[in-house]
């Protein structure tokens, strides 16, 4: 029995020694701590103090508009060694609640100011960048100088909505490690500003786009993708934003190309020699605020994982050859590491851009299928899961979407991918009235999407060659009213804003369709196409009619079918129109298609349950009954 109860001793206090260890040995493992514990590094010690202090940059902080904070670091930070630009070695989050109780939260991103400056002495003339360079006296001409302000710092940008006090908690992760907690606290100070509020994709019907107050947003506009210019860069933007906005253009694309705006062209990880580049979107941001424009910002060009399509894989750093870890192109839609690489470049645009209420959408990529060896089922995946990544994490819901280099694309229809984004440069000698709605529809019918033709028009190969074809821009005018009264959730959009639309002065195009846009209220219990009203009639065969019925409210365009950029003169058409609509009185107004001037407003009785509407027109005519 002695012998028995020894052992049976020794077996307890071996097995609660084995216990013991397993406990130690869970001390290293880096854990997150929960509220309620003290945040500790991962070998156990007290926690770190990385950041020093908070300072807002802001001399006025108001709601709507952009507030920035700067983070001190420690010495203690700058002896870690730790790459800012990565989000697993060292990340900071900011967990702003409002006056209201709101909860939002921010990464930090690591940033250098610099000023831009032009030195108009500088005499040289430009060189085109992937493009056309402007060399008008009648514009600013000169060389831009970025010189650095102060050291590099983490910074936070918020786009506060409510007037008051908030309080910010801020987590400092190292290794993905809780090490630090700090709050702060900014006043906000009342904004009398006509806030409207982001994009967002209209829910009764999901053919349109409203600001967050409801208000309708119709895209008017053009690709503006890089500045061309070798030596003014980011004046470009001044000049054409503000020719836009003088017409009613509100919108355009942006894209991160290598040669323009990329933050990860050099170094998919380490961004420091790209941070001038980011300051020049920067300033294109601000400049695009300035004159209300909305954008897409492209993140990423199909050429980059190409060798035979605007190729440039061959200099891509992803590229094993440059220092990479991918041997192909399309191991980038399914490398698990380059996944992780690119949501950390995901985090950092979000981080320094989602404040911006004119980004209307993040565009994940230009013209997908063009890159090498595509494969439907691998980018389609990819697709969902950085849509996914982007709405887990962007605090303010931008839109997000896609391109491909025609009409369909497999991943228009990931949840995530909120509109459809196709591209159609084969309109060549086609009215884009008759050619384009009928696309649309088959799409959204498709996609049950908002569709916007972000890329359009008659010849792929050069902008000189479309002024050739078109030098008037016929074709730019058919473009937006086809787009805005077809379906489309706006205008469809030139590609050549550099070489056909700008050195033409081809802006006045955007006018009328703009004005028009503006007065359109796309909200409502019913939506009809009104060339698809049962009872609709136009008595003659060469008039085609596009527009809505929203309620009680009719937007129309009628356009003579044989008119074209290579038809430009075409005869007067007499027509008698008739539309059903409930009895009662109604606002009908006659626009110029050009200037969106109002030619004629009259009330008119409707008492039979039908308008009739007799006019002659030439090439086209817009009304709206209201």
């Amino acid at each position: 029995m002695n012998k028995l109860r020894k052992a049976t001793i020794f077996i307890i206090i071996f097995a609660l020694s084995l216990i013991l260890l397993g406990c130690n040995s869970n001390n290293n493992k880096p854990t997150v701590p929960t509220e309620n514990e003290e945040p500790t590094n991962s070998k156990g010690d007290k926690k770190m103090k990385l950041i020093n202090d908070i300072s807002v940059i802001n001399t006025e902080v108001k709601q709507y508009e952009k507030v920035e904070l700067q983070l001190f670091t420690t010495a203690e930070y700058d002896n870690l060694e730790v790459n800012p630009f990565n989000y697993a070695e060292i990340r900071i989050l900011a967990k702003v609640k409002s006056p209201q109780g709101e909860i939002s939260t921010i990464p930090a991103f690591w940033y250098q100011e610099y000023d831009l400056i032009l030195n108009t002495t500088y005499n040289s003339e430009p060189t085109g960048i992937h493009g056309i360079a402007s060399r008008s006296e009648n514009e600013p001409q000169g060389l831009e100088v970025a010189t650095l302000v102060g050291d590099p710092h983490f910074r936070i940008r918020l786009l506060p909505k409510e007037e008051g006090k908030h309080n910010v908690e801020y987590l400092v992760f190292h290794n993905n490690v809780l090490v630090q907690t700090l709050a702060s606290t900014f006043e906000v100070s009342k904004n009398d500003l006509d806030y409207k509020g982001l994009v967002q994709v209209e829910q009764n019907f999901n053919r349109n786009f409203v600001f967050e107050n409801g208000q309708t947003f119709i895209p008017i506009g053009q690709n503006t993708s890089w500045y061309t210019s070798s030596t003014r860069k980011t004046i470009d933007y001044e000049i054409w934003f503000e020719q836009m906005a003088l017409n009613n253009a509100n919108f355009g694309r942006i894209w991160l190309a290598p040669w323009s705006f990329s933050p990860h062209w050099d170094n998919y990880e380490d961004f420091s020699t790209r941070l001038n580049a980011l300051a020049r979107l920067d300033r294109t941001i601000e400049l695009a605020a300035e004159n209300e424009i909305y954008f897409m910002l492209v993140i990423l060009n199909h050429g980059q994982f190409s060798e035979t399509v605007n190729p440039m894989w061959n200099e891509n750093p992803w590229n094993v050859k440059n220092g990479g870890f991918l041997d192909l192109p399309s191991q980038f839609f399914t490398n698990k590491k380059a996944a992780e690489i690119f949501k950390n470049q995901l985090l950092y645009l979000i981080a320094r851009y989602s404040y911006s209420k004119n980004i209307m959408s993040w565009e994940l990529f230009n013209e997908v299928d063009w890159t090498d060896q595509f494969s439907v089922i691998n980018v389609h995946s990819w697709h969902k899961q950085m849509a996914d990544y982007i709405k887990e994490n962007d605090p303010y819901n931008h839109l997000v979407t896609t391109s491909y280099k025609h009409h369909d694309g497999a991943a228009y229809s990931a949840k995530n991918i909120e509109f459809a984004n196709p591209h159609d440069y084969g309109f060549a000698n086609k009215n884009m009235m008759v050619s384009l709605p009928p696309i649309v529809e088959l799409l959204y019918k498709k996609y049950r999407k908002p569709i916007i033709m972000s890329e359009i028009g008659i010849d792929y190969r050069s902008g000189g060659g479309t002024a050739q074809l078109d030098p008037t821009g016929i074709s730019l005018k058919q473009a937006q009213w086809a787009g805005v009264m077809g379906g489309s959730a706006g205008a469809a959009m030139n590609w050549w804003w550099d070489s056909w639309v700008h050195p033409n002065d081809l802006y006045y195009r955007f006018k009328g369709v703009g004005a028009y846009a503006k007065k359109m209220d796309m909200t409502g219990e019913s939506y009809e196409l009104l060339g698809k009203i049962k009872g609709l009639t136009i008595n003659n065969s060469k008039v085609g009619i596009l527009g809505y019925k929203i309620d009680h409210r009719i937007y129309g365009y009628v356009f003579d079918k044989d008119w074209k950029h290579s038809k430009a003169i075409v005869d007067d058409r007499d027509v008698t129109l008739k539309i059903p609509l409930d009895n009662g009185s109604y606002k009908l107004e006659i626009f110029d298609t050009n200037t969106g001037e109002i030619i004629k407003s009259t009330i008119i009785e409707v008492d039979n349950k039908e308008v009739t509407l007799d006019f002659t027109f030439n090439e086209d005519y817009a009304f709206m009954i209201r």
